[in-house]
């Protein structure tokens, strides 16, 4: 495991945050659009930083790394292994993608 691993949410607490979250709301609400926003930014063209997307996206401010609570910190770890994971998949193992169908059917 990682630092990033130690640090991250599990998939149901992420969703449950991502739910709850009203102020700065993130852009996506469950783990099913969080893969497929991830998923676009890992294949689509580079950014200069990863936050740049990555803070809008969970609705963090920009310096959360400096400045953020440790929630803050652990939402940040969790969707950095989430684009660990999806980044790996499409270009490691293109044979072991899976579409993660939406919890909140």
């Amino acid at each position: 495991m990682s630092a990033i691993d130690d640090m991250a949410l599990s998939d149901e607490a992420l969703e449950a945050w991502m739910a709850a979250k009203t102020a700065r709301r993130p852009l996506v609400r469950t783990m099913s659009a969080l893969d497929g926003f991830v998923t676009a930014a890992v294949t689509g063209p580079r950014f200069a930083d990863p936050q740049d997307w990555m803070c809008p996206l969970m609705g963090l401010p920009r310096d959360v790394l400096a400045k953020g609570s440790a929630t803050d910190h652990a939402v940040f770890a969790s969707l950095a292994r989430i684009h660990n994971r999806i980044n790996a998949t499409l270009f490691d193992r293109p044979v072991c993608i899976r579409w993660r169908p939406p919890t909140d059917a």
